[in-house]
């Protein structure tokens, strides 16, 4: 009799053990499943973005292009006045000489949303920062046909006044 009561209560602990096993593993399965269904990939750029980026291909080999780049990538804070987390905000296009060493423009390419107030505030804080770091920003709009020889016409001219501006400046220096 006492060996049936030893294993009558052997069963119901193994009978707990398991099931708490198995309440544990079914916890971490609802668990993984309620973090995979917070997050999904999303595409690099919107279908406006990746359009726009095929004409700025076009540049290439001469510049580098790199699309949606952060801002904290390519400007360093030197400065304690406001939190280094502004510069944490995504640029669409980066253009650079084809070694990567120096940006030469960056580029937003606008749709509707950058109407909205909230939006609004950071396109100012984006140009403030670019201006801050002398770094020029072109806007470009997506309510607008942006023809291919249009957009790399204005690119060049701009990355073309940017170099003589440079180019100017170390001859004032060579003739001082």
């Amino acid at each position: 009799m006492k060996n049936i009561i030893m294993w009558i209560i052997l069963a119901i602990i193994l009978g707990l053990i398991s099931n708490l096993i198995n309440n544990l593993v079914n916890k971490q399965r609802a668990n993984s499943q309620t973090i995979s269904r917070n997050y999904k990939e999303k595409p690099l750029m919107t279908e406006p973005e990746k359009n726009f980026y095929l004409k700025l291909k076009n540049l290439e080999p001469q510049y580098k292009i790199i699309p949606q780049i952060n801002l904290s990538t390519i400007i360093e804070k030197i400065s304690n006045e406001r939190y280094r987390t502004e510069l944490f905000r995504n640029i669409d296009y980066a253009i650079f000489t084809s070694d990567l060493s120096k940006v030469l423009l960056l580029i937003e390419l606008n749709d509707s949303t950058h109407k909205e107030y909230q939006r609004k505030k950071r396109d100012i804080k984006v140009h403030q920062i670019c201006k801050d770091a002398n770094i020029p920003l072109m806007t470009f709009y997506t309510n607008y046909p942006n023809e291919t020889q249009y957009v790399l016409n204005r690119i060049l001219s701009e990355i073309n006044k940017q170099s003589q501006t440079v180019v100017d400046q170390s001859q004032v220096n060579n003739q001082e």
